[in-house]
């Protein structure tokens, strides 16, 4: 297992963090390290940073140095946002920099930052155009993108923190309503954020989204504690708008989900926030936790395997998990099977075809609680799929497919946990859930040698009985054995008896 080590430089922190790698282009969050450095602080008098900023920032790049170099991380990315860029002294701090860390960073270009932020998303979700907005602290951002390709973009020079400079931050409401003002002129200019698709979806990136996100689940009680790909509705974050515009901003401090430091700069990015839903967004923005730098490492890692786009976002995020936390060498043949299964039964079951993603994550992670225990593993699977950032998946996916995964002992399914999840899943999910986890237990039964014995199988329903006819490519008596162990709660699932040959 490799590592990578990745240093942010922004205009008012430090961040480093590290990765685990596979020269196979998967990886996964190790670490990360976040240090103020205020650069801004005394540069609006002629535009410089100040030697005691470029001395503070060096100190805390010289402290990060150690832990890559005591890690023997040889693998590094360096990159500046393109706030830097407006410093007069941008080439001599970074020239400093790299003669006294040997670090060199690169300052983003603002097409360089919309192919990251472009990126970011099409490793992490699964849709096909759309507008990707990020609430920065001295920009936003906007990228129009259909597909694989970047349509448009803009960066305008207005983000939550420079934008209260003319503002009175005490009072969120005189405020709020003033940037609404500002930032509805700025997005008229622009007529393509107008001219948008009906398929087309909104992306939320950064800070402000995350803690819209946050105090929007806390606001509906919302039961999974998961913040990638939320869905904050219009009415869900006129809700917060309204309670933020309400306070002063001492209140404001007190809220969970906003830092004391940040409360009066989260007002702001809400309100530009504002002028998007008044403008252009329909129903809803998706919050993604991945921003540039996922973006950055994604593109990095994965043009060294010589991989294409990522068509297929889940899977990938399914190998990527499986990768780093295996439980089982031979979970693709748990799908493939638990597929087979759901192609054949279907004259049964009658599920529609978006049940399938839940089913690929159960069959995936059907026996990822046994990081947890192997004792009671298929139990240990509810709170280990939940908490799981599976990509290109939505939050209903995730919860079907954890159900799925625990309830395979169809016993051991608990309406009183399901109930929790009565704002995500629909009536009809509940059978669902119980007609997969069949599915899923068999899957599994006919693969338990992980010796890839059984290729296909063929369904004949003849009366109250239904006849599961297995071709085999060497000997598979124990898996045939220990699938017909299905066969009484296949009964109680489907009011049919079960015969495996």
């Amino acid at each position: 297992m490799q590592k990578l080590a990745v240093f942010e430089l922004g205009i008012n922190d430090l961040k480093l963090t590290i990765f685990n790698r596979t020269e196979t282009g998967f990886f996964m969050e190790e670490s990360q390290i976040i240090e103020p450095i205020k650069l801004t602080q005394d540069m609006d008098r002629d535009g410089y940073i100040k030697p005691m900023r470029i001395q503070e920032t060096i100190s805390v790049l010289k402290s990060f140095r150690k832990i890559v170099d005591g890690a023997k991380i040889e693998d590094i990315i360096c990159y500046a946002h393109p706030e830097i860029a407006k410093a007069r002294n941008q080439i001599a701090f970074l020239d400093e920099i790299y003669k006294t860390v040997s670090l060199y960073f690169k300052i983003l270009s603002e097409e360089e930052q919309a192919s990251a932020l472009h990126s970011a998303i099409m490793y992490s979700f699964a849709m096909t155009k759309g507008i990707i907005m990020q609430v920065g602290d001295y920009s936003t951002e906007l990228v129009k993108f259909n597909r694989r390709s970047i349509v448009e973009h803009v960066s305008i020079p207005f983000g939550s923190i420079n934008m209260l400079e003319d503002l009175d931050s005490s009072n969120f409401a005189t405020s709020m309503d003033k940037v609404v003002e500002i930032m509805t002129k700025e997005f008229k200019k622009f007529k393509w954020l107008y001219d948008l698709e009906e398929e087309s979806e909104f992306i939320g990136v950064g800070e402000v989204f995350e803690s819209l996100g946050r105090l929007s689940r806390k606001s509906l009680h919302y039961p999974l504690d998961l913040a990638h790909n939320y869905e904050v509705t219009t009415d869900s974050f006129q809700n917060v708008y309204n309670l933020i515009r309400s306070l002063d901003l001492d209140k404001a401090k007190k809220l969970k989900g906003i830092s004391e430091k940040r409360a009066d700069a989260i007002a702001i990015g809400l309100a530009i926030i504002k002028v998007a839903y008044n403008e252009f967004v329909r129903n809803c923005f998706k919050v993604s936790t991945n921003g540039e730098m996922y973006g950055i490492v994604a593109k990095n890692l994965l043009s060294q395997t010589g991989e294409k786009p990522l068509l297929d976002i889940l899977g990938y995020s399914l190998s990527n998990i499986n990768e780093f936390y295996p439980t089982n060498a031979s979970l693709d043949n748990n799908y493939s099977l638990a597929v087979i299964l759901y192609k054949q039964l279907k004259v049964l079951h009658k599920l529609t075809r978006p049940y399938v993603k839940s089913l690929r994550i159960a069959a995936s992670m059907c026996m990822a609680g046994k990081r947890i225990s192997f004792e009671n593993y298929q139990k240990n699977n509810l709170p280990v799929i939940l908490h799981s950032n599976i990509y290109g998946a939505s939050h209903r996916d995730i919860v079907l497919a954890a159900f799925v995964a625990s309830s395979q002992n169809i016993d051991d399914f608990s309406l009183a946990e399901w109930v929790r999840y009565k704002d995500i899943v629909a009536d009809d999910d509940l059978d669902a859930v119980k007609k997969l986890s069949i599915i899923i237990k068999m899957a599994t039964m006919l693969n338990i040698t992980n010796a890839n014995s059984v290729k296909d199988i063929a369904c004949d329903v003849l009366g109250d009985t239904v006849i599961l006819k297995t071709e085999v490519e060497r000997e598979a008596s124990l898996e045939i054995s220990q699938a017909m162990l299905c066969a009484p709660e296949f009964k109680k699932i489907y009011n049919k008896n079960l015969q495996i040959l």
